[in-house]
């Protein structure tokens, strides 16, 4: 199972993205993202879950 699943993404005005997942325990937690448009909020959070994992370890 992954680690968490995006729920979605949405634009909170101007450059901020707000980006909602759960978790695979359940817990469904959001993060805001400054990016310029969903595509580059997408890969900002992803790289984000990336290194919070890496940083688990």
């Amino acid at each position: 199972m992954k680690p968490y699943e995006i729920l979605s993404i949405e634009n909170a005005g101007g450059k901020y993205w707000v980006v909602t997942y759960k978790l695979s325990n359940g817990q469904t937690e959001i993060e805001t993202i400054d990016a310029l448009d969903h595509h580059e909020a997408f890969v900002k959070f992803r790289n984000f879950m990336i290194k919070q994992q890496k940083n688990q370890k």
